[in-house]
């Protein structure tokens, strides 16, 4: 019985050894980049602007067609992480358009932002739709 008590205690402080992922705590600004059929996007994690404002910028730029600033209010996003959903409409952001990019504020939806995160993105624009992994850019 004890032997039995013994081996349970050891396996379950294995299994909880061999469980823990060793994660890196990102301390300088990164970029988190992916690509769609229609979007690249790229999150931009800097620190500082987090710690200061509890925002960092999104840029997602469209590949085939040229923008406006009234489609803006065309453009819904789902932004998602581990540790949470941010929704809403471009438009009603805070943004900056240079060409077929648009850079836009978002609260960071992580608690900690390590380098291995990943994030997903959707953007719907008009008829089209894109679902976007994002990963660290090295």
């Amino acid at each position: 019985m004890k032997l039995r008590v013994f081996f349970g205690i050891f396996l379950i402080i294995s299994l909880t050894a061999c469980s823990s992922t060793k994660q890196t705590v990102i301390a300088d600004e990164v970029i988190f980049y992916g690509e769609g059929e229609h979007w690249n996007v790229k999150y931009i994690y800097n620190p500082e602007l987090y710690d200061e404002k509890k925002v960092n910028w999104v840029e997602i730029e469209l590949k085939d067609l040229e923008l406006s600033q009234g489609d803006l209010y065309d453009i819904d996003i789902e932004f998602e992480s581990r540790d949470g959903l941010i929704t809403g409409n471009v438009g009603g952001m805070k943004t900056k358009i240079k060409g077929n990019v648009i850079s836009f504020l978002v609260g960071t939806v992580n608690f900690e932002t390590y380098k291995e995160d990943e994030y997903k993105i959707r953007i719907k624009f008009k008829d089209k739709q894109d679902v976007i992994r994002l990963q660290l850019l090295n």
